[in-house]
Parts: C-alpha cells; sequence; structure tokens
C-alpha cells in the first residue's frame, strides 16, 4: 500500500503533464488565431465580387472573384496557415493585369470563414475542391483554364488537390514544405526551442488523434510527382527556416516534367515577391501564360 502511494501520483502527475502538453501544443497547430481580412483589394486596383461557397462537410467559405474582362483562364490564390485572403494580394494581384481572373478566399477557420479545425493540408484540401467547384458552377466561361497558385499552406495545398484534380492545368508552389511532421517540428524548435524528442513526438500524436488521421500521408513530397505531366513552378527562399530551400529541392527532385524551381537569394519565408517583385511577376506571369498557351 506504500508502495502504491509513493508511485500513483507521480504517474499521475507526468500523466496529466502529457496530457496538458499533448493539448496545448497541438491547439496551436489545429486552431490558429483568426482574423479579418486586413487589406483592401482596392489598394491594389481590384474591384472584386463578394463569393461564398460550401465545401463537402458543410464549412462555409468567403471569397472575393476579380474579374478580367473577355478572359477565360483564372488563377485561385491560396494563402498561408493563420493568414487570411488579403495577404496574398500583394504578390498575386499583377496577375489581373496580364489577363487572369483571380479568385481569393479564406481557408477553413481562417478570415471570415466557417470552421473551427485547421490540418494545414489535408482538410484546406476540401477548400480547395469547393472553389473549383464554384468556378465550375458559376464562373464557367471565365474559369475554362484554372491555375493555383499557393503560399506556405497554400502551397501544399495547391500541390495535394492538383495530384487528384485534372482541372488544376498548372501551379505555383512558393515557400511550400516537403513534410508534415518535419515542417511542425522545425518550427517548434525555431520558435520556441522545443525539442523534438519527447515534446514535439507527444504533440503530434495529440495532433492525429484529434484529427482522426494522419497528415503525414498527404505530405506535398508523396504527392507532387502525380502533378504531371501539367507544370509546376517551385519558388523558395534561401534564407527560411520554415521551409527552407532543401524542401524546394526535394520537391524538386520529386516532381515530373515539366518542372521549375526558383531559389530566391536573401528571402525568407513569403518574402520571395518582396525580395525581388519585378522577377517573380516576369516568372509567374510568363510561367502561366506559357501553361495556358491556347486556352479556350
Amino acid at each position: 500500500m506504500n508502495i502504491l502511494i509513493e508511485v500513483v501520483p507521480p504517474t499521475l502527475a507526468l500523466l496529466g503533464i502529457v496530457v496538458g502538453w499533448g493539448f496545448y501544443s497541438s491547439s496551436l497547430i489545429l486552431n490558429p488565431s483568426k482574423s479579418r481580412p486586413e487589406a483592401a483589394p482596392g489598394v491594389f486596383g481590384l474591384t472584386p465580387q463578394e463569393v461564398a461557397f460550401d465545401t463537402t462537410d458543410g464549412i462555409r467559405l468567403k471569397g472575393w472573384f476579380v474579374s478580367a474582362p473577355g478572359s477565360s483562364k483564372t488563377v485561385i490564390a491560396c494563402h498561408g496557415w493563420s493568414a487570411e485572403r488579403s495577404s496574398t494580394l500583394a504578390c498575386t494581384s499583377f496577375l489581373r493585369r496580364v489577363g487572369y481572373n483571380l479568385l481569393y478566399f479564406d481557408f477553413r477557420n481562417h478570415g471570415e470563414s466557417g470552421g473551427t479545425l485547421s490540418s494545414v493540408g489535408p482538410l484546406e484540401s476540401r477548400d480547395l475542391e469547393a472553389a473549383l467547384g464554384f468556378l465550375s458552377r458559376h464562373k464557367t466561361d471565365a474559369a475554362r483554364w484554372i491555375g493555383v497558385w499557393g503560399l506556405s499552406m497554400g502551397a501544399v495545398v495547391a500541390i495535394a488537390a492538383a495530384a487528384d484534380h485534372p482541372e488544376i492545368k498548372a501551379v505555383v508552389a512558393e515557400s511550400a514544405f516537403s513534410s508534415f511532421n518535419e515542417a511542425v517540428i522545425r518550427s517548434a524548435r525555431f520558435f520556441y526551442g522545443v525539442p523534438r524528442f519527447p515534446l514535439m513526438a507527444i504533440t503530434l500524436g495529440f495532433v492525429r488523434w484529434r484529427l482522426g488521421f494522419d497528415p503525414e500521408k498527404f505530405s506535398p513530397l508523396d504527392r507532387i510527382g502525380r502533378i504531371r505531366p501539367r507544370p509546376v513552378l517551385l519558388i523558395q527562399g534561401d534564407r527560411d527556416v520554415r521551409a527552407p530551400a532543401s524542401d524546394g529541392r526535394l520537391l524538386f527532385e520529386a516532381a515530373g516534367e515539366p518542372k521549375e524551381l526558383w531559389t530566391v537569394p536573401g528571402a525568407d519565408h513569403g518574402e520571395a515577391h518582396s525580395k525581388d517583385p519585378v522577377t517573380y511577376e516576369k516568372k509567374v506571369s510568363e510561367f502561366f501564360d506559357k501553361a495556358s498557351q491556347g486556352a479556350a
């Protein structure tokens, strides 16, 4: 009896620490803070139509559709984790000037969209599928050709969705990570000094349990090869610690032709456009123009 009294309290205390850490740390991933769009499209010369559409699992998503009169080509912009649709305006609005309609939307549990859970990829792929469905039903003539531009989590979603949806004809993926697990571990170490073992093993276990699936199985490294023969442009910053240039090289090696990799000197995560806007806009517009050549 004395032995039990001495052993049980420390065991329960340890269990409490594990559970507490698991819920707290996994919540940082699954429940990012939400904010309304912070930038106005008008600042970038855009006059959008407010749109909304539903995912197959009943989440209401909010967005903007920006028309380029006479164009049958649309690019869908996918923002990053803990961001919202206006965060992508600065590095995509130029596409309207070169003849592309644009569809912006907030992923679930981000911006003005519904939902209470984020997955940094798999669930958000359903959101991009809903955006494709919206275009096919309501913007048929404006979206006879569809490309996707994505940043960070949005880049991961773009790769994952394109692997399953041939109607996506081209993908620009900026600051994409190659592995969900490694991205989470890397960010925890960089931002919080949290070691891989045992704390991050607990975190990832709770993420899998709370989602009901393993996000690692949806990592872009295992899916990017299925996009071929549609073209992919990968953009990485050589100072990015969250999705380092080495991740870009891994994805490039796994991708099928045609493919391109541009590593931007001096750029951290999501900084490629701000570091070299002239080259960025030239590369991205020429990439989509080549991919959409001959589109009706």
